[in-house]
């Protein structure tokens, strides 16, 4: 992975539908190059899938963070417990004051509340759960992970 793949990259994640010709243009190289590249960051597992980003909030949607404290070594069966509910799309593992962080959806916090309180709060070996609804996405670095990759340090 060099400058150039990582260039492409930015590019792909403000819009994956970027035409091949377009970051040709933006990067100063062929589109027959930029279109190598892709398929080699593809094969590579550099990049695993394309997306659309979508407003939930005019979906009637809102996001949240579950934060669970698991008693003992049962994360991998609580995990699976939690897979059962659609209401959640990830499950971090983390180090810290919680095992586990989930980033779910629902309609309401009515809702929200019933997916805590009759679903995950089931689960035996779960001692602690705390809740943030989150409200607003401000974007500081979307790239720090490109900056990480390229050496690109921020200076205090």
């Amino acid at each position: 992975m060099d400058k150039l793949d990582i260039e492409i990259l930015r590019i792909l994640r403000l819009n994956s539908r970027e035409s091949l010709g377009n970051i040709a243009e933006k990067l100063g190289v062929s589109k027959a190059t930029i279109s190598r590249r892709i398929s080699r960051m593809e094969k590579e597992g550099y990049i695993s899938g394309y997306t659309t980003v979508m407003n939930l909030s005019r979906m009637g949607v809102m996001r949240a963070l579950i934060l669970l404290e698991v008693v003992g070594s049962a994360i991998n069966s609580v995990i699976e417990e939690l897979k059962k509910f659609e209401e959640i799309e990830y499950i971090h593992k983390v180090f810290g004051d919680h095992s586990l962080i989930c980033e779910v959806y629902t309609k309401s916090v009515d809702s929200l509340y019933l997916l805590i309180q009759g679903k995950i709060l089931t689960i035996p070996q779960i001692q602690n759960v705390e809740v943030d609804i989150l409200i607003e996405k401000i974007a500081l670095n979307p790239d720090a992970d490109f900056d990480m990759v390229s050496g690109k340090s921020v200076s205090m």
